[in-house]
């Protein structure tokens, strides 16, 4: 097996279409998606460009965060006062209508806290695709990067310069801030 060279080519922003077919290429020439990533100033949504949805864990987060809140709130609406009983006036130990609002209260705090939680963990998770940046993305161009033999480089190279690239080769990306 040949070896791999990061690429990046450069789309100007008007070009968007030209971007999603230029994925579609290195799709069809055995680049597999893992291995591209789609750089830009603005934030485009996979279903722009034709990739797959990318999945996070933040809902299940924020779901177990709810049902801690839900847990906490039933422990202090219903434990406590069994716990703890203080009889009052011939009052019910505990009513409904009443912990209906600190169970819903400590439910969404839960959420809350832990979508935050969540979306920082998120943040700080390491990606594994390829890692690189060209200066002309600040500029308003949109930059894909992948990875891929170096064998298939001069087929890349005619296919997305058809398409309207800037073609920067793995030699030239050595110029650019590789992370």
């Amino acid at each position: 097996m040949s070896e791999k060279i990061v690429h990046m080519a450069l789309f100007k922003e008007e070009e968007l279409e030209e971007v999603g077919e230029a994925l579609d290429v290195l799709r069809g020439m055995g680049v597999p998606e893992h291995d591209i990533s789609v750089i830009s100033g603005v934030p485009f949504s996979e279903k722009m460009l034709g990739r797959p949805m990318s999945w996070t864990r933040v809902p299940y987060i924020a779901m177990v965060g709810a049902v801690i809140g839900f847990l906490t709130a039933a422990f202090f609406n219903f434990g406590t006062p069994t716990l703890y009983p203080i009889k009052v006036g011939g009052m019910a130990i505990q009513t409904i209508p009443t912990s209906i609002v600190l169970q819903f209260e400590l439910t969404m705090l839960g959420l809350l806290i832990s979508t935050f939680i969540g979306v920082f963990v998120e943040t700080i998770s390491p990606s594994y695709g390829p890692k690189g940046y060209d200066a002309r993305i600040t500029d308003g161009q949109i930059g894909v990067l992948f990875e891929a033999d170096a064998d298939l480089d001069p087929a890349l190279h005619k296919s997305l310069t058809g398409l309207g690239a800037e073609m920067v080769h793995g030699t030239e990306a050595k110029k650019l801030w590789v992370l």
